[in-house]
C-alpha cells in the first residue's frame, strides 16, 4: 500500500515529458489512483467481515456458556427446591400420628431419593448385636440382616468415629477395599461409594444413617450437611415416639389413679356401708323388724348403686361403650349410681325415642353426668329428678335436671370451677340451648333443648342463659 501511495503521489506531482495537455494527464493519473485504491478498500472491507465473524462467533460462545449457566443453575435451584420440599413433608410426618417405623422409613426413603442414593438404612446399636437394622429405603439391595461386608466397612467407624460425631466418608469402596481391608473380595453389590452419619439422641448415641452410591464420589461440605439434616430428622422421629409412650404411660398411670380414687370415694365407701348394715341385719330384724325392713331396703339401695357404679367406671374404661349403649340404660346407672353415693332419691322420667346419633347421645350423657356430680358435691339437695322428653310437635328433645338444693349466683362461680364450662361446652358442640334457672328457696332447674334439624354448627361458640333471683351471696356451686 506504501508502495502504491508513493507510484501515486510520483504520478501526480509530475507530468511526463512531452506531455501538451494537462487535463488528459489529470485524467490518466485519477484513474491510476482509483485502480490502486480499489484492493485496498477490498482488503479493508474483508478485515471488518472477519472481525465481525470473530465478534459474531465470541457473542455466540458467550450466549452458550450463560445458557449452561443457566441451565445448571435452574438445575440446582429445583434440586434444592425438591430437597427443601421433601424436608417439609417429613415435618408433616413427624407431626402426624405415625409410628416411630412408619416415620423411619419415610426419612430414609426421602434421604436416598433427594441425594441419588441407592440405599439408605438406619440402623441402632445395641449390646447384643453391633448393628441392627431398624428402616431401609423400599427397593433397596441392602436388607434387614447386615452381611459381613457392612459390618467390616463399619466396624472401626462404629468403634472410634462414631462416639465423636464423625461420619464416615469412602468415595471409593472398591480401593477401600484393596487399601484399608484384609478381604478385598468382600463386596456390597454395585455400591461404589459410602457415607456414613452419626445419630444421636441428646448426648446418647443410637446408631446412624448410612448411604450407599452406585458410582464414586467426592462428598461435599452440602452432602455432609444434608446427611446430618436426614439424621436430625430421624433422631427428632425416635425422640418422638419414646415421648408419646411416656405420654401414654402417664395417662395409663393418672386414669388407674382416677379409677382408684372413684372407686374409693364411691364403691369403696357404698359397699362399707353395705357391709356394715349386713352385719346388723340379722339383730336388728329379731329387735324390730319394721326397723329391719327399712335396713334391708337400704342395704337394696347401697349394693344397686354400687353395682351401678361400677357399670359407669367400666364405662369410663371402655368408651365405646357409649356409642353401643341405649340412652335411658346409661341414664338410669347415673341416677342409681349418684343415689346410692349421695343417698338422696333421683327420679328419672324419659320419654322419648333413642335413635340420636352417637355424638348427640354421649354429650346429653355427659351433661347429666356433669349435671348430678354438681348436685351431689354442691346443692345440698334432698332430692333431685331427671327428665328427657321429646320436645312439642317433634323438634328435638329436652333434657331437665332439678335439684331442691341451694341456689347460687352464677356470677361469683370461682375461674377453678370448669363444670358450667364444660356443660356449655358440650351443648353447643351438638348445637343445643343450654338455660340454668336458679332461685333461691326452690334450688337449680337446668334445661337443655337439642333441636334434632340442626347440625353442629361449626365454630358455634357456647352460650348459655341464666334465670335467677339476685340474693346475698352464697357459696358458690
Amino acid at each position: 500500500m506504501l508502495i502504491a501511495a508513493l507510484m501515486v503521489s510520483g504520478l501526480v506531482g509530475c507530468a511526463p515529458a512531452g506531455a501538451t495537455t494537462p487535463g488528459r494527464f489529470y485524467a490518466q493519473s485519477w484513474f491510476l489512483l482509483l485502480a490502486l485504491a480499489l484492493p485496498t478498500a477490498l482488503i479493508l472491507a474483508g478485515l471488518l467481515i472477519a472481525g465481525q465473524r470473530l465478534r459474531t462467533r465470541n457473542i455466540a460462545s458467550r450466549n452458550r456458556e450463560l445458557a449452561q449457566q443457566v441451565s445448571e443453575r435452574t438445575t440446582e435451584i429445583e434440586r434444592r427446591r425438591q430437597i427443601a420440599e421433601g424436608l417439609r413433608e417429613i415435618l408433616v410426618i413427624l407431626n402426624s400420628n405415625r409410628s416411630q417405623a412408619e416415620s423411619l422409613h419415610y426419612i430414609v426413603t426421602q434421604a436416598a431419593r433427594l441425594t441419588d442414593a441407592e440405599d439408605a438404612i438406619i440402623f441402632r446399636l445395641a449390646a447384643d448385636q453391633p448393628l441392627t437394622i431398624v428402616a431401609t429405603n423400599p427397593g433397596g439391595q441392602i436388607r434387614y440382616t447386615p452381611g459381613p461386608a457392612l459390618l467390616a466397612l463399619t466396624k472401626d467407624w462404629i468403634q472410634f468415629g462414631l462416639p465423636d460425631k464423625e461420619p464416615l466418608t469412602i468415595p471409593d469402596l472398591q480401593r477401600h477395599w484393596t487399601a484399608y481391608l484384609a478381604d478385598a473380595r468382600a463386596s456390597l453389590g454395585n455400591h461404589q461409594a459410602l457415607l456414613g452419619i452419626p445419630l444421636f439422641l441428646g448426648s446418647d448415641i443410637y446408631g446412624g444413617l448410612l448411604l450407599f452410591y452406585t458410582a464414586e464420589r467426592d462428598f461435599s461440605a452440602e452432602d455432609l450437611e444434608l446427611g446430618f439434616t436426614f439424621a436430625d430428622q430421624a433422631a427428632l422421629a425416635i425422640a418422638n415416639e419414646r415421648l408419646r409412650r411416656q405420654a401414654e404411660r402417664s395417662a395409663v398411670a393418672e386414669e388407674r389413679n382416677r379409677l382408684a380414687r372413684d372407686l374409693h370415694d364411691a364403691v369403696t365407701q357404698t359397699l362399707f356401708s353395705a357391709s356394715l348394715i349386713a352385719e346388723a341385719l340379722p339383730e336388728m330384724w329379731n329387735e324390730d323388724p319394721a326397723e329391719g325392713q327399712q335396713l334391708l331396703d337400704e342395704l337394696g339401695r347401697l349394693t344397686r348403686g354400687a353395682l351401678a357404679e361400677m357399670r359407669t367406671l367400666l364405662l369410663e374404661l371402655r368408651p365405646a361403650g357409649l356409642a353401643e349403649a341405649k340412652l335411658p340404660d346409661l341414664l338410669r346407672q347415673l341416677t342409681e349410681a349418684n343415689t346410692g353415693r349421695a343417698g338422696i332419691p333421683i327420679t328419672l322420667d324419659i320419654d322419648f325415642t333413642d335413635n340420636l346419633s352417637v355424638p348427640v347421645r354421649e354429650a346429653l350423657y355427659r351433661l347429666v353426668q356433669e349435671g348430678l356430680n354438681n348436685v351431689v358435691k354442691h346443692a345440698r339437695a334432698s332430692q333431685a329428678a331427671v327428665t328427657l322428653h321429646n320436645s312439642p310437635a317433634g323438634t328435638g328433645l329436652t333434657l331437665t335436671i332439678h335439684d331442691n338444693g341451694r341456689s347460687f349466683e352464677p356470677d361469683q362461680v370461682p375461674a377453678g370451677h370448669l363444670g358450667l364450662t364444660i356443660m356449655k361446652e358440650r351443648a353447643a358442640a351438638i348445637a343445643a340451648d343450654l338455660t340454668i334457672d336458679t332461685r333461691p328457696g326452690q334450688g337449680t332447674t337446668i334445661t337443655v333443648h337439642w333441636p334434632a334439624a340442626a347440625p353442629p354448627p361449626a365454630g358455634r361458640q357456647p352460650e348459655v342463659t341464666y334465670e335467677h333471683e339476685q340474693t346475698n351471696p352464697r357459696p358458690p356451686r
